[in-house]
């Protein structure tokens, strides 16, 4: 009997892909194994795993008094395809079956209410969990922990965080996470501080959380920390540190990473090859990109995507065409990602036609949904090319109301091609979406000196936008760019003289 039930589970723990779980599925009803709880219980986490969320669901179905374990499955399933309110909603009907809830079901459905930010539904789970009589000294409060973050109340984490007995790391570790996902770095930076025990994912979630707030420099001090106090990198902190040297231009670093990554590192995941690929594209070395993309041993569309993102920026538009084409010969389908990249290519190569061909293929070959990124390439390329009724016509057929991305790349052809009419259109809209951008007053301002009105009327529209300017105290981003020199980033602003040397920099120019 033992031999039977253990010998299937193994079988499916062994299974890589959706096909061999079939395989199993098919021998198992034949055999009749299937009548068995467990062993379809284990096939909903082998579909699930693979991803296939109505196999899964059809099997549940057909379970006659499905147990806990079998709950568990389904509603971690739903969670791994964003599907929350359904889990919500069998975690309802677990109850009414009057079974128990366990660890394993609390932390799922506190996960689901973190990400819909269903705070009601999250407190009165907190309710049962203190009814339940489980203390906090769980991965269950670690996720009670984000899910009142998460849904704004940072009082009550904080609370739960409290009736610690002792420090825990698990905990304080998602409370750090819970403040850098909010913005609150100093409270982050006070609680790692603070703390006398830590982890590789307490170093990880410092040097992430630093780096989705654009604190690069930040993050990659926390990482150099990390690695001389000998602390163990999981991949997290590396796919983190690896993104800010990416951002920041910080090639040297993300080279040292990468050879860490070579010497000792097993196998590399797509995730983490895909994070080395994207260092090099962010830093210019988009040949070094290439060669490491060449060579990971499996590729997926996230990797597909930063590459072909990578020789967008890059102007090579021919290379990103050829590598859709590839990734389609390799089967794998291309989503929005992909399709942004594809367009920003054609824009800045001059291709319309090409960019409507890809726009006209997102709907009829792949069922991709338009979303305004797309929209405002398509605006943005057919703008660069002077058609400007086109792209009107192609903000009129947006489902979404255009925001200021789509009039904002308007704005910029009709400052190339100098068409004040659409330009004050498009400057009108603007202003009534985003009353305080400076960057658009700014923009306008170029727009409308380059008209051809006659001298007088376009000073006056001029001075009255930058008075605009002026009077409500709105800030413009100045034109900055980054460089390593010896390991050390610098960052350069225009007309800025705060550099330390530079008078010796204007100086080797003026020289």
């Amino acid at each position: 009997m033992t031999t039977c039930v253990t010998v299937p589970v193994r079988l499916l723990q062994m299974c890589n892909n959706v096909k061999e779980t079939r395989q199993l599925h098919t021998q198992f009803v034949v055999s009749g194994l299937i009548k068995r709880k467990i062993n379809t219980t284990r096939l909903i986490e082998s579909y699930s795993a693979c991803g296939e969320i109505n196999e899964a669901l059809s099997l549940f179905e057909k379970i006659r008094f499905p147990d806990v374990y079998a709950y568990n499955m389904i509603i971690r399933c739903l969670m791994l395809v964003n599907r929350q309110h359904e889990s919500l909603l069998l975690y309802n009907k677990l109850l009414e079956e009057t079974l128990t809830p366990d660890n394993h079901t609390y932390t799922y459905v506190l996960k689901a209410c973190s990400q819909l930010k269903a705070l009601s539904e999250g407190k009165q789970l907190h309710a049962r969990i203190i009814k339940d009589g489980i203390k906090p000294d769980t991965y269950i409060h670690s996720s009670m922990i984000k899910m009142y973050a998460n849904s704004g109340d940072t009082g009550s984490s904080e609370r739960v965080l409290s009736q610690f007995p002792d420090e825990n790391v698990s905990a304080n570790n998602s409370m750090i996470t819970s403040y850098m996902n909010l913005g609150e770095i100093q409270f982050a930076r006070q609680l790692f501080d603070k703390m006398s025990t830590r982890d590789s994912a307490t170093w990880s979630v410092m040097i992430t959380g630093y780096t989705r707030n654009g604190m690069h420099e930040n993050a990659l001090a926390v990482f150099q920390e990390m690695v001389a106090c000998k602390i163990p990198m999981n991949e997290s902190s590396l796919v983190s540190a690896l993104s800010a040297c990416g951002r920041s231009g910080a090639l040297d670093q993300g080279r040292w990473i990468h050879g860490y990554i070579n010497r000792t590192w097993g196998e590399i995941s797509v995730n983490l090859g895909t994070s080395i690929v994207d260092m090099y594209a962010g830093c210019g070395c988009i040949d070094f990109a290439y060669e490491v993309f060449k060579n990971m041993s499996s590729k997926d569309v996230v990797a597909y995507g930063v590459i072909i993102s990578g020789f967008a920026k890059h102007g090579l538009a021919h290379k990103c065409f050829q590598l859709f084409d590839e990734m389609v010969d390799n089967g794998i389908q291309p989503n929005g990602v992909i399709f942004v990249a594809i367009l920003t290519a054609c824009s800045h190569g001059g291709f319309v036609e090409l960019g409507q061909s890809y726009f006209n293929q997102m709907t009829s070959l792949y069922d991709i949904r338009p979303s305004v990124h797309h929209y405002g390439c398509m605006v943005d390329l057919l703008g660069r090319a002077g058609r400007l009724d086109e792209a009107e016509e192609v903000i009129a057929t947006m489902v979404e109301e255009p925001n200021v991305v789509i009039w904002g790349a308007l704005l910029a052809a009709c400052r190339i091609h100098k068409d004040f009419k659409c330009g004050e259109l498009a400057f009108k809209q603007i202003v009534a979406l985003e009353p305080w951008s400076g960057e658009r007053y700014k923009l306008a301002s170029h727009v409308f000196a380059d008209t051809e009105e006659e001298q007088e009327q376009k000073q006056e529209r001029v001075h009255k936008l930058r008075k605009q300017l002026l009077d409500r105290n709105l800030e413009t981003r100045r034109g900055s760019s980054l460089i390593e020199v010896e390991g050390q980033v610098h960052e350069f602003v225009a007309s800025d003289i705060d550099h330390g040397m530079y008078q010796d920099i204007y100086g080797l120019f003026q020289g």
